[in-house]
């Protein structure tokens, strides 16, 4: 039996963050049913391709899944065991905003299977929370963790977002210190992206928003690493931290180029060695446009994913891994490259396997990029 993992989109959302280039759409109520009958029909149609396999891990992303009836997701859920065995230790993850969530919602989806919630804290500092067009409150995110629990659910994690318009340090470690006191066993730590077209966007190049400089950003990253450490939560890729235990098993899967099978709008999948992806706008998805820009990934295109995804990890890349799969050793025509990161405390190779160093993980891209452009 294989594993892979399913990933379901929920577009819906109550409002449009300021930072979100994601597919999400709010004020498409009128939708929910039509959307979710076509979820469902994207699944059915994938039974006999699925014989053979089971899922390993489930995740709703979004949008924001608990915007939606409870209702749906149950029956996405019970669906997709009828699509596929779904293995009974499965991590079923849930998206959800802190400020949609209630005891009676919280007690169908456990009960359905749901046993990982990841709420879009952001931030606990209000002010923040508002300029981000965020529609909770530093407040609602503590009674999320209470319901969560008093739900019985124990795998939390939240969301964090740093390098904020006018964020300062001390605003970043009071937010830290506040979900570190929530006692949550996993915390995710992006940097603010600014993508071209969102209001955030369009605030900086106005001179409306300034964004931090590049150094207070480094050092604000650095401040999550000590103080989540400190914590009890390490960190096991570049934007996430957790106790042994609780690493998010659904991520590891993209993070390793495991199988992986997405359904809804703006999903993407990997599966047979296939890439391909849904449709972002909700309309075409509704209208019934699939599997755009299917793709069998070359050797190349595995070898660059591969070293791309891994050296955001921890664990980094494994040798001898690579040597199986590829058919020659990594350090073939990279020594000098290898040599440069190396002496500029960028990478470290130890017992197998290459790893980005605090100062690598800063600058992952650049490092990726020498790497693959090496030439001896």
């Amino acid at each position: 039996m294989q594993t892979l993992s399913l990933y379901f989109h929920v577009p819906f959302c109550a409002s449009k963050c300021a930072y979100c280039d994601f597919a999400s759409y709010p004020g498409r109520e009128g939708d929910w049913a039509r959307y979710f009958e076509a979820l469902w029909a994207e699944l059915d149609g994938w039974k006999a391709a699925l014989r053979g396999y089971e899922a390993a891990t489930v995740f709703f992303g979004g949008g924001t899944p608990t915007l939606v009836d409870a209702g749906y997701i149950v029956e996405t859920l019970s669906r997709a065991r009828s699509a596929l065995p779904v293995a009974r230790d499965a991590e079923i993850t849930l998206e959800a905003n802190p400020g949609t969530l209630t005891p009676e919602k919280l007690a169908a989806l456990c009960a359905a299977g749901v046993n990982r919630l990841s709420l879009g804290a952001q931030s606990f500092d209000d002010g923040l929370l508002k300029a981000l067009g965020r529609v909770h409150t530093a407040a609602q995110i503590s009674r999320a963790v209470d319901m969560a629990r008093d739900a019985g659910l124990e795998n939390i994690n939240l969301d964090l977002m740093y390098a904020l318009p006018g964020q300062t340090m001390r605003q970043w470690q009071s937010t830290l210190d506040a979900a570190t006191a929530l006692d949550v066993p996993h915390i995710s730590a992006y940097s603010l992206i600014v993508e071209e077209g969102t209001p955030m966007a369009r605030r900086v190049a106005a001179g409306e928003a300034v964004l931090p400089e590049d150094g207070a950003v480094n050092a604000m990253q650095r401040e999550a690493v000590r103080r989540l450490a400190a914590a009890g939560l390490a960190r096991y890729e570049i934007s996430n931290y957790a106790r042994r235990g609780f690493a998010c098993r659904h991520n590891l899967v993209y993070w390793s180029r495991g199988a992986y099978l997405g359904l809804g709008c703006a999903a993407h999948s990997l599966l047979g060695g296939r890439r391909f992806r849904n449709p972002d706008g909700l309309d075409a998805y509704l209208s019934g446009v699939r599997r755009l820009d299917e793709e069998a990934l070359t050797l190349e295109d595995g070898m660059e994913e591969t070293l791309m995804l891994s050296t955001r990890t921890a664990r980094g890349l494994d040798l001898a891994a690579w040597r199986r799969a590829f058919g020659a050793p990594f350090g073939a025509g990279r020594q000098r490259a290898l040599a440069r990161l190396r002496e500029g405390g960028l990478i470290e190779i130890r017992d197998g396997f290459l790893r980005l160093t605090l100062r690598g993980m800063e600058v992952q891209n650049a490092v990726v990029l020498e790497l693959l452009e090496a030439e001896e």
